[in-house]
């Protein structure tokens, strides 16, 4: 969908237009739903979830003309919803259990949500805006696994200097991350754990 015709028809969705809101429905719903299933790793709950992220959508509908980019506002409330939803069910025994035994083998789920092209392309930007020093620390010790140890011997320079530039490094990203897509910090926080 070409960008003008999105801004369109988000101008017509904020206006109550539903055939608007309908092919908004149609062009996203698949990739919300893979998105949703990443995190709940369950069938059961994903089309449910689906359909209450895009009823907060519509719910919401009078704000869509603010709205810049409508991918990265769909994710945040499907984020958020995601987030809502998980917390429920750590109070809810038999769905928890449902959950649990649905994702035992997809331990990184928080990983693969972040591999989507968008943010992958979008934090390369980011990097690449970094000094080339940033840039070459954050290769070793993420693209490359070095520890901070190796990456210090590598550079030539100490580790606590490696430590610092991935603090930096990382509070640039994490911030970055919030600002663009709302990501949260605990969830962009556990992509980018140093290593030491």
């Amino acid at each position: 969908m070409a960008k003008i015709d999105e801004i369109a028809l988000l101008n017509e969705v904020s206006l109550g237009d539903r055939d608007s809101f309908d092919a908004l429905y149609n062009q996203y719903y698949s990739e919300i739903q893979r998105y949703v299933l990443k995190f709940v790793k369950t069938y059961d709950h994903t089309d449910d979830l689906c359909q209450e992220i895009f009823i907060k959508v519509w719910e919401k509908r009078a704000y869509l003309s603010e709205v810049a980019a409508f991918r990265p506002y769909l994710y945040k409330v499907a984020k958020n919803h995601i987030l809502d939803f998980l917390r429920h069910a750590a109070v809810e025994q038999s769905l928890k259990e449902s959950i649990i035994r649905s994702a035992e083998h997809n331990y990184n789920s928080v990983e693969d949500a972040f591999q989507s092209e968008e943010y992958r392309q979008y934090l390369a930007e980011v990097l690449n805006s970094m000094s080339p020093r940033n840039q070459e620390v954050f290769r070793l010790c993420r693209d490359m696994d070095y520890t901070y140890d190796e990456a210090a011997e590598a550079l030539g320079i100490s580790r606590n200097a490696i430590k610092k530039h991935m603090v930096k490094i990382i509070r640039l990203l994490k911030y970055s991350a919030q600002k663009s897509f709302g990501v949260s910090f605990s969830l962009i926080a556990l992509f980018f754990a140093p290593i030491v």
